[in-house]
């Protein structure tokens, strides 16, 4: 064993009772979720702007496109370009308006569970959470 741990044993071995605390949470910061919420939401597009972009990069250079364009060509007898239809602006334009979406709802989401929760804490006297000291 290290030093650091024998020191943590012998301290842990000291013979004092562990004490118990029962810690409520009775209330929410509204403005602290809404924040915390588009924190989380500029997370969540990050990724989502990535998958996205890398998803048409992969299906365009799989050539996917030009199969499903030519499998729909077969059945319609008529000519379409699919890959015309999701070049690299139109993919931006789509991952921007998802990105848009998903902060303003994460935001509010956040935002609205916080007020929910303090509303329900008057009538419940909230969530118990029990901590116990080593």
């Amino acid at each position: 064993m290290t030093d650091v741990a024998e020191r943590l044993a012998r301290k842990s071995d000291n013979g004092h009772p562990a004490r118990n605390m029962r810690l409520g949470v009775a209330h929410l910061g509204v403005w602290s979720t809404a924040k915390l919420a588009f924190l989380l939401s500029v997370c969540l597009n990050t990724v989502t702007v990535v998958l996205i972009v890398l998803a048409a990069r992969i299906l365009t250079d799989t050539e996917v496109f030009s199969s499903i364009t030519t499998v729909y060509q077969d059945l319609t007898n008529r000519p379409v370009d699919l890959s015309q239809l999701l070049d690299a602006n139109t993919v931006f334009a789509f991952a921007a308006t998802v990105v848009a979406l998903n902060t303003v709802l994460i935001t509010a989401l956040g935002t609205g569970f916080a007020m929910l929760y303090n509303i329900s804490v008057r009538a419940t006297g909230g969530v118990i959470v029990g901590f116990r000291s080593p």
